[in-house]
Parts: C-alpha cells; sequence; structure tokens
C-alpha cells in the first residue's frame, strides 16, 4: 500500500454506497502487490450479481488512468458486484522491477488476485477485466483451464504481439509521434524536459521503432504460450470497448471479431462496441459514464 493510499484510506474504509479494503496480495514467485476490494453495503453472498476483477494497463496503477478502474469498481459495487483491483509486478504498490512484469508474469499476478476474489464472493460468477495489456491480460487468464471465468469485460484491447506486423507498428509509430508533437507545444513539457524527467531514450523507441525486440532481448509483452489459439476453446461472455477517437481501435476490433468467428466466446453473446469520441483511456467523464454504463448493463444481463 502506498503512504498516501494508508494515510488517506486506512486497511477499511466506507464509501458511498460501497466499503473498500486495502491491502497487501501475495502473487508471482512469493511478492505482494496492491490490491483494493469493492464491496457491497449488503453482503449477503446470496445478493452477489457478480465478483469481477480489474487489471490496470501495461504500466500503470490499480486506479487506471484518471481513476477510471477506481470508479468502475465502486459503481459495480454499488450495483451489487465485488470487486477486486489489483497492481500488477512492479508497477504501482507492487514488489519488483519493472522489467519483472512480463505478460506471463502479470497473467499469474492476476490469477492470485482471482483466488483471493473468490474467497471474497464465494459462489458468485467470476467475471475479468481490463484496460488495454490489461484486457489482454484478463482474456489471457480466462483462456486458463480450470478458471472458470464466464465473462470478460476488454477495454481497448490490441492484438497479441504474435498478431501485430508491420502496419500495426507504422500505426503506433505515428499515433505516438502526433501525441509527442502535441505535448511539445506544451510548457510543462520543457520544464520536464529541463529537469531531467523525460526518458529521451524511450521517446526515441517509440517514434522510431516498433515493439518487436531487437535481437537477444525479451519481449516483455509477448507470452510463452498461444494465449489467441487458446482462446478460441474459451467460451464465456465477452465486451468488447473501444474507443471511436482511438487510432489503433478499428484494426484491433477486427481482429478479435475475426478471432471471434474462429470460436472465440460464446456465438451470441460477444458485443463489440464503440465509445464516441472516446479516446484509448476514456478520459472524459462523459467517455467514462458510457464505459460503465455498458459494463453494468453486459455484467447485470
Amino acid at each position: 500500500m502506498s503512504e498516501t493510499a494508508a494515510t488517506v484510506l486506512g486497511p477499511k474504509a466506507a464509501f458511498e454506497g460501497e466499503r473498500r479494503e486495502t491491502f497487501r496480495l501475495a502473487a508471482s514467485g512469493g511478492s505482494t502487490v496492491g490490491a483494493t476490494l469493492h464491496l457491497p453495503l449488503d453482503t449477503n453472498p446470496s445478493k452477489t450479481r457478480a465478483a469481477v476483477l480489474l487489471l490496470p494497463g501495461w504500466s500503470g496503477p490499480r486506479t487506471g488512468p484518471a481513476e477510471l478502474l477506481a470508479h468502475l469498481a465502486m459503481r459495480l459495487a454499488q450495483a451489487g458486484h465485488v470487486c477486486l483491483r489489483i497492481d500488477l509486478t512492479g508497477r504501482g504498490d507492487a514488489e519488483g522491477a519493472f522489467a519483472d512484469g512480463d505478460l506471463d508474469r502479470m497473467i499469474d499476478d492476476a490469477a492470485h488476485g482471482l483466488r483471493r476474489l473468490r474467497e471474497a464472493a464465494p459462489g458468485a460468477p467470476l467475471a475479468a477485466g481490463g484496460l488495454c495489456s490489461g484486457a489482454n491480460v484478463a482474456l489471457g487468464l480466462a483462456s486458463l483451464p480450470g478458471q472458470s471465468i464466464g465473462a470478460v469485460l476488454a477495454y481497448s484491447p490490441l492484438p497479441y504481439q504474435p498478431s501485430r506486423g508491420a502496419a500495426f507498428d507504422r500505426r503506433r509509430r505515428w499515433k505516438n509521434l502526433k501525441q509527442y508533437a502535441r505535448k511539445a507545444l506544451q510548457p510543462a513539457t520543457w520544464g520536464k524536459l529541463l529537469r531531467g524527467e523525460v526518458n529521451i531514450d524511450r521517446v526515441k523507441k517509440n517514434v522510431a521503432a516498433g515493439e518487436k525486440p531487437a535481437a537477444g532481448e525479451r519481449n516483455l509483452k509477448d507470452s510463452a504460450r498461444d494465449i489467441e489459439r487458446e482462446l478460441l476453446d474459451w467460451k464465456g461472455r465477452a465486451l468488447f470497448l473501444w474507443g471511436s477517437a482511438d487510432e489503433e481501435a478499428a484494426p484491433a476490433r477486427a481482429h478479435f471479431e475475426g478471432l471471434h468467428a474462429k470460436g472465440l466466446g460464446q456465438a451470441q453473446a460477444a458485443r463489440f462496441e464503440t465509445v464516441e469520441g472516446a479516446n484509448h483511456n476514456f478520459y472524459a467523464k462523459a467517455w467514462r459514464e458510457d464505459l460503465i454504463a455498458r459494463s453494468l448493463a453486459f455484467l447485470n444481463t
């Protein structure tokens, strides 16, 4: 738990329409990660609608960008769902170095979170969700035998690494270049540059190279498994959601629709939807409210 969270929240804190517990969760390799459990005020197990594990993006903490996942978990708990948000190795309040957190270790972290969620909501239907890479982790967890995840909430998911070709790399570099160009016009950016707070090497990599590793390097975002093939055997319900202003949304949606046509998920229970005007992280309040409303409608059906 971060010092700030410990000071403001304490181990247990009451919020409007929900209860929260913050704690350290035993995870991969004997390490621990930060975790926040959201509980409905009525904790009668027979009234719990679903138990939902929420996972952040590649480098972010369990709050999600602009606290997206924190708001989502609060609203789900108010509607009768039990939610657990966890950090992933090397991020947020989790132990370990950033480079320790490859995709497979993140999936193992998530599996530990799912076990804790089962204890918090015994007998409740299980769901997993996440943003961007967190969505890939949720899908990777759902495809593992024995996890019994009946539903996945995938926000801004991207194809897994083996499916990302040259066209995807070019699109990502162009997107990054435009983002950096916008930031270059902001005075705050120049202040960070002068203070040495900008990772120049990472900027160069994002605008000049793809995500494929150099010779001898390990691709942290790749898996030792063929997750997309294994997903064809997973027959749960799925909500895939992108923002219309996300430049990677159209090819990503086409890719997952193709996997669904080949067998991913239940034939009549996969939704592919778009939040009009939203960017990759659903930053605006209206976009966040739209995402939450769609998520509640999906889980409550």
